[in-house]
């Protein structure tokens, strides 16, 4: 799109913006209402988009699925690579979900829909929404044994799928053919349908009111603009080199099942960022790797976290930081990879290095941004015959767990994935009357948190006996290599998942678990890990563990061991519990001058940045009030 010299004036140019945001933010409430399954409704995984002519993304809705937001802007201009704009008409939308260009995995189903105004191509409108099943041989489509995208799920290129507002029925035929619950996915699929139709509305209604060219001299000045609010932050931060790694837990692809490494150095030059992956290891066999599509998206997610006010992500910020991936690796895996694991997998370690690296230069500006990390993602899918309907269902569901400490305060506990932080936990309620399962336990897991002046959030367990048979497969990570701490402070706990635990037939399933049949009465645990701590444990309050005790949030046994906090039971039934100071003074002088085992695991020192230094330490009012307007993705 040509720049222009006239500008939009002020307040023009916030309104524009605003109705933008309010377009596609509406979108994606649509969805959480009228889309079909769980997981697409309440379970809120989905983004809307709005976008230019030629694919550059303008922004995306407030509420939405943070991993999707770095891969709309590439797969829309992947889209242009294989159907020209000038083929487009009004009334067309278009089907796209190959993950190697896409930049997610094959259950992302993308629509996008070119928005005519007056006879000209004005705009994109895009949708991605995870369906519940997207074929393949395990359902649910998350196949961690996969060693290439053919044992995954249907892919489809760019295609035509709706002409002149209507659906192209061979064209759905094909995809519901090859499909789990071809008429809950048209249900979704109506959805996203009407979603894209409504963005493509408001942006009608917008230019009617402002006037086209008005809107399109407004756009790259938004552009502009974000990226010069970008490179002013940037500059506030010192000039270097910053290193960190990450793991990802095995290649259940190779007979010894190594550890996956994600490396990412960030180099800060001239107001620019560059993130270079090229050190991280090779592809994995099986499916955990990344397109460099996903790296993007990744990077991008948790540099943005440390930006928070510039939100919405939009071509201006795009274009303003250099990511730099090498072909083979683990994030730059190449057709035809495997990579349906990809978010439990490697967008998590592009993130979280992506932290690591920042950390190091935030410490130094604005600590209270320096992030230890939080759970990731853990897919977890049954699918068979309901024993009531006798009809084919998926469950598709994840673990709330630990968020990170931050450096003026503990991590929140029942808290989802950094990013995704937007999704919804799905009422068990809800689960129980579209599946045939009976949920028993659903709570927190005491000690699971890192532990530091700081601590992580906790994990928690989920249990649920199956009420009929199927099949059990999970894609998560982060169960040898748990959630790392900072600056002294502690590793969380990993995650796990069992089979009938305390009985005969009790089995530690593990977080690759792959078309495990599952009969009536089986019951499953589902454990999700703790956050990282920041600051040796030595320097927490005593009246912090206290609370931490009564709350059910820390056993006895932790606030002695790990806090050297004596806590003297007073009366266990009405929390009647108070601090033995004598001895928790002893023991307090003897933690802080104990060395802590260093290494990767659950409650180990991470050592990369175990010195890591903030320059002062903000009260939690003082971290918040620099925020107050924005709510980044985990905040």
């Amino acid at each position: 799109m040509a720049k222009t010299t006239k500008k939009v004036d002020p307040v023009t140019f916030e309104l524009i913006k605003n109705t933008m945001v309010a377009a596609v933010h509406e979108a994606s409430t649509l969805l959480e209402r009228v889309a079909y399954h769980p997981v697409a409704n309440l379970g809120r995984d989905r983004t809307s988009g709005l976008l230019t002519p030629e694919g550059n993304l303008i922004c995306h809705g407030h509420t939405d699925c943070a991993p999707h937001y770095g891969t709309l802007e590439i797969c829309s201009q992947e889209l242009l690579k294989d159907i020209p704009a000038s083929t487009m008409k009004p009334g067309d939308a278009y089907f796209f979900n190959d993950p190697i260009r896409t930049g997610r995995h094959v259950n992302d189903e993308g629509l996008h829909r070119p928005i005519f105004y007056k006879g000209k191509l004005a705009a994109f409108a895009l949708i991605v929404l995870h369906w519940a099943d997207a074929g393949g041989p395990m359902p649910g489509s998350f196949n961690p044994a996969a060693t290439e995208a053919y044992a995954e799920g249907i892919r489809t290129p760019p295609i035509k799928i709706i002409e002149d507002n209507k659906i192209i029925e061979p064209i759905w035929n094909l995809l519901a053919l090859n499909i789990r619950g071809s008429k809950e996915r048209r249900a979704d699929f109506e959805a996203e349908f009407r979603a894209v139709r409504l963005i493509e509305e408001r942006f009608i209604e917008m230019c009617d009111k402002y006037g086209l060219d008005t809107v399109q001299r407004f756009i790259p000045q938004f552009f502009d603009y974000s990226e010069e609010m970008l490179r002013h932050e940037v500059e506030q931060l010192p000039e270097g080199e910053y290193e960190f790694e990450d793991f990802g837990d095995q290649d259940i692809g190779l007979p010894d099942k190594p550890p996956i490494r994600v490396h990412n150095k960030l180099t800060i030059k001239d107001g620019r960022m560059t993130f270079d992956y090229t050190q991280s290891g090779p592809a994995p066999h099986s499916s955990w790797g990344s397109s460099r599509t996903t790296a993007v998206a990744g990077t991008l997610l948790g540099t943005m976290c440390c930006f928070p006010q510039l939100f919405p992500i939009n071509h201006g910020i795009l274009r303003s930081i250099n990511i730099i991936t090498r072909p083979g690796t683990c994030v730059h895996v190449e057709e035809p990879g495997a990579t349906s694991g990809y978010c439990s997998g490697c967008f998590d370690k592009c993130e979280s290095t992506s932290f690591g690296c920042l950390a190091q230069p935030m410490a130094k500006v604005k600590p209270h941004r320096v992030y230890p990390n939080w759970l990731s993602l853990t897919n977890l899918c049954i699918g068979g015959i309901h024993p009531d309907t006798g009809r084919q269902y998926v469950q598709y569901t994840w673990a709330m767990g630990g968020g990170g400490a931050r450096t003026f305060k503990d991590g929140p506990s029942f808290a989802t994935m950094r990013f995704v932080a937007f999704t919804n936990t799905i009422p068990l309620e809800l689960e129980e009357r579209w599946f045939p399962i009976l949920y028993t336990k659903f709570e927190i897991l005491p000690d699971s948190g890192g532990q530091g002046k700081f601590r992580g959030g906790c994990g928690l367990e989920k249990r649920g006996v199956l009420l009929g048979s199927g099949v059990l497969t999970i894609h998560g990570d982060r169960e040898r290599f748990p959630p790392y701490g900072l600056s002294g402070g502690t590793n969380g706990c990993g995650g796990y998942l069992r089979l009938n635990v305390g009985t005969a037939q009790e089995r530690d399933l593990g977080m690759y678990a792959t078309g495990v049949k599952v009969v009536k009465g089986d019951e499953f645990c589902f454990g999700s890990s703790g956050g990282g701590g920041f600051g040796h444990p030595s320097q927490r309050d005593p009246e912090h563990v206290l609370k931490d005790v009564i709350d059910g949030y820390m056993t006895l046994k932790g606030a002695r061991e790990d806090y050297g906090v004596s806590i003297k039971v007073i009366d266990e039934d009405t929390l009647a519990y108070e601090i033995d100071w004598d001895e928790t003074k002893k023991l307090k002088a003897a933690l802080a001058g104990k060395k802590l085992p260093e290494g990767l695991g659950s409650h180990e020192v991470n050592p990369q940045l175990k010195n890591l230094k903030i320059i002062r330490e903000m009260s939690e009012e003082e971290a918040l009030e620099d925020c107050a307007l924005v709510r980044p993705p985990g905040w």
